[in-house]
This record gives C-alpha cells, sequence and structure tokens, in this order.
C-alpha cells in the first residue's frame, strides 16, 4: 500500500506539466484527488516535532485561505467591503443580488482549487522526503521528467513548430514551449530540471577535482555522462523558449547553486574564488551560448516592460479600499477592466497581473498576503540553512532553495506559478528541500 501511495504521488509530480500545463480545471481536480488518496495512505514513521515547522503553516495558511475564500463568496457583505459591481448591478439593471466582498459569486471557490492543490503536493512531497532515499527517487523522478519533456520540446519545435502536443500551436511559434501553451513557464520548469540534475552533478565532479575516493559503479540514471546530458538538454531547451526572464534567472539560480555546492565543501580562500570567478565565466558564457534569442529580445525591447509596470501600479489602485479581505481569489480578470489605464491601449488581454505575489495580495488582501510571503521567505531561510548545516545529503536543500529562488523571482514578474503544471513541480522539489533541511538524527530510525 505504501508504495502505492508513492508511485501515485510521483505519477502526479511528473505528468502535471503534461496535458498543457495542465491549466484546465478538470487536470486540477485530477490531480487534487490523487494527491488527497495518496496522503489519507502516507507512511508517517519518520515524523517528528520540526517538521511541525514546516507542515503548521501550510495548513494553517490553506484553512485560512479556505476561510476567507467563503467569506468573500457570501451575501450580505456591508456596504463598505462589499465590491461595488453588486450595487451597480442592483441600481443599473434592477437585480436583487447582495452584496459581496468578491466581485463574482463562484469564481474564489474555484480558484481555490489551485491553492490546495499547491498545498497538497508540497505536503505530500514533504512527508515523502523524510526518507532521504524517497526523496532522491522523487528529485531523480522529476528532473528525467523534465529531461523527457525538453527532448520533444526541443524535436517538436524542430519537426513540428505549428503543433503543440495534438492541437494547433497559436501562440510563440517561433519559439520553443514543450507541452506548455506559455513559453515563459516552460522556461522557468526546463530551467528547474536543470537545476536538478547540476545538484546531482556537481558533488561527483567536485570529488573527482579533489582526488576523493568514489564508486564507479554508476548505474545509468546516475552516471556523470547521462546527468550531463540531461543537464545540457534542459538548458538548451531553456534558451530555445526565449524568455528573458527564464534564462537570465536559470543562470542564476544554477550559480547559486553551484555557489552553495563551494561554500558546503569550505574551500581555502584562494580555492573558493577561483571557483567562483569560473562560475562566472562559465554563466557568461552559457547565457551567450544558449541566449542567442534572448539576446536579440533584450536588444529589441530591453529588460523590462512598460506595460507590466502600468499593470502593477493599477493593481496596487484596485487594492484600494479591500486592503482587509481583497478582491477574490481568481477575480483579476473579471475586476480590471473598469480599471485599465488608457495607456493600455486596446490591445492585449490582461487576465493575470504578471506577478503572483501582487495579484495574491490584490486577491486576498494584505493581512494574508503579507503572511504567505513572510512564511515562503521562512521556507527559503531553512533550505539555505539545511543546505549548510546538513552533513549528508545536503545537495538536496541546495537544489531546492536554487529552485524556490528561480520559481519566486520568476513569478515576481510573470505567472508561472499559477500554471499548474510547474506549480505542482515547484511546490514538490520545494517540499523535498524543507524534509531534507532537517538533520536525519532528529528522525525515528527506518523502519
Amino acid at each position: 500500500m505504501l508504495r502505492i501511495s508513492r508511485f501515485i504521488a510521483i505519477v502526479v509530480f511528473v505528468l502535471a506539466p503534461l496535458p498543457f500545463g495542465s491549466v484546465d480545471l478538470v487536470w486540477i481536480w485530477i490531480w487534487t484527488a490523487l494527491l488527497i488518496a495518496s496522503l489519507l495512505t502516507a507512511n508517517l514513521s519518520r515524523v517528528c516535532n520540526s517538521d511541525l515547522w514546516i507542515v503548521g503553516p501550510v495548513g494553517a495558511i490553506l484553512l485560512l485561505l479556505c476561510a476567507l475564500t467563503i467569506l468573500q463568496i457570501s451575501p450580505g457583505a456591508s456596504d463598505a467591503l462589499a465590491d461595488p459591481s453588486w450595487r451597480i448591478a442592483r441600481d443599473v439593471a434592477g437585480m436583487t443580488e447582495p452584496n459581496r466582498i468578491s466581485a463574482t459569486a463562484s469564481v474564489p471557490w474555484i480558484a481555490f482549487g489551485s491553492s490546495l492543490l499547491f498545498g497538497l503536493t508540497l505536503l505530500r512531497a514533504y512527508l515523502l522526503a523524510t526518507d532521504e532515499q524517497v526523496a532522491r527517487q522523487v528529485l531523480k523522478a522529476i528532473a528525467y521528467a523534465g529531461f523527457a519533456y525538453a527532448l520533444y520540446g526541443i524535436l517538436a519545435h524542430l519537426a513540428a513548430p505549428t503543433m503543440l502536443l495534438w492541437r494547433s500551436k497559436e501562440y510563440y511559434l517561433p519559439y520553443a514551449t514543450g507541452t506548455f501553451v506559455n513559453r515563459n513557464t516552460a522556461a522557468v520548469f526546463w530551467g528547474s530540471c536543470s537545476v536538478l540534475f547540476l545538484g546531482r552533478l556537481a558533488p561527483i565532479v567536485s570529488n573527482a577535482l579533489m582526488s576523493k575516493p568514489s564508486r564507479h559503479d554508476y548505474s545509468f540514471t546516475d552516471h556523470p555522462a547521462t546527468l550531463a546530458v540531461g543537464f545540457l538538454t534542459c538548458l538548451v531547451a531553456t534558451g530555445m523558449t526565449g524568455s528573458r526572464a527564464g534564462v537570465l534567472l536559470t543562470l542564476l539560480s544554477l550559480a547559486c547553486l553551484a555557489n552553495l555546492h563551494l561554500m558546503q565543501l569550505r574551500f581555502q580562500s584562494r580555492h573558493y574564488w577561483l571557483a567562483t570567478g569560473a562560475i562566472a565565466a562559465a554563466t557568461i558564457v552559457g547565457f551567450l551560448v544558449i541566449g542567442g534569442s534572448v539576446i536579440g529580445r533584450v536588444g529589441l525591447f530591453g529588460l523590462t516592460d512598460g506595460q507590466r509596470a502600468e499593470v502593477y501600479r493599477t493593481a496596487l489602485e484596485m487594492l484600494r479600499g479591500h486592503e482587509l479581505f481583497g478582491i477574490g481569489v481568481g477575480n483579476f480578470e473579471t475586476a480590471f477592466p473598469p480599471y485599465r489605464p488608457e495607456s493600455l491601449g486596446s490591445q492585449g488581454i490582461w487576465d493575470k497581473v504578471h506577478s503572483t505575489p501582487l495579484e495574491m495580495i490584490v486577491s486576498v488582501g494584505l493581512p494574508l498576503g503579507a503572511t504567505i510571503c513572510v512564511i515562503a521567505a521562512f521556507f527559503w531561510a531553512r533550505m539555505l540553512w539545511g543546505a549548510f548545516s546538513r552533513l549528508r545529503d545536503r545537495e538536496i536543500p541546495a537544489m531546492a532553495a536554487s529552485v524556490f529562488l528561480l520559481g519566486v523571482l520568476h513569478s515576481c514578474i510573470d505567472f508561472s506559478l499559477q500554471i499548474a503544471g510547474f506549480a505542482v513541480v515547484f511546490a514538490a522539489i520545494s517540499g523535498c528541500g524543507l524534509a531534507q533541511s532537517i538533520s536525519t538524527t532528529r528522525r525515528p530510525q527506518r523502519r
């Protein structure tokens, strides 16, 4: 039963990116149902008191978000808290709809499903990763699934650039997107997988350079050559997306992982700075090699997007009067048109803010939004601490911290974490890193 439970969870982790990034609501329901079934049969034998620092905040946030969602859609809100659209509906259209905090009557409850899926993924991966062997299996499965998606994305772009799986590709025809509709999400997904490959490859390379004894009977999936192929394939696919932020932040996360690894080794000062210089040079060369299309886009459009900055300003205006409870989870697309500035013109559909933290704060209000941001910062700090404090398996929290940095920074200027196919992968990697940030000596012995 435990093996079946683990298998179900890993299937969700590796298949979530497949059906067009799982953007359709039906896939969110399917993955949520499978994860609930997996959680109900989870192995809790290695859970310890220290886990409450992670499991507790995640569970509390889900409960608070669920309560807020119910409050947002409940009728009878006061005029001071209610969205003005309900008053307009009564005065202009003669409708009898009661006041609600939310701008819609049902969207927040539907949108809550994505948050629930993210939380369940994080919890399930965390419980699995309380066993370091299982944590390695989960990360390996995600990495090689990313390799398969990257290989498909490269070949599909070369052989059938107008097709997205079995559908006609409507957007981003000059770029590789794999199984995702959006190239930016594909870039951050493949970038995350390249971090996983490098995280496994770096200890092998450093041991060889330092002439440390190591085993030579590597399995095929753990062989340095295989890991190098996986790493390069994911990195090339990332470059083929043409995503400015995706490529730059991927290189930043790889440099972060490499520095974490070097600092873990406690090199002498001279060796450390030489290695750091080599990493910086490799980052520049990597950008020049895989970022050819990105360099062209940076030269043409620059690094910043004026329209997004205008939307960010407008989103902050939408928050006025809704600072406490927000405009409703998932309501930005509905609430934005009355606030849309003339400077955006008539082109473009802004169904998202293109900044997940900002949209979250607008949707749920300042108190809960700020709390989630503080917890996220605590989780990242916890993974960094695990990367330095652990004596064994410290590459796991190091990889997770680097992926966390990549995903969060990218979500600040885009909506990659709002795409379930990547959010599931991100949450699974983060869950593994958080679980392995706790020393094995604190956990009960494996049964």
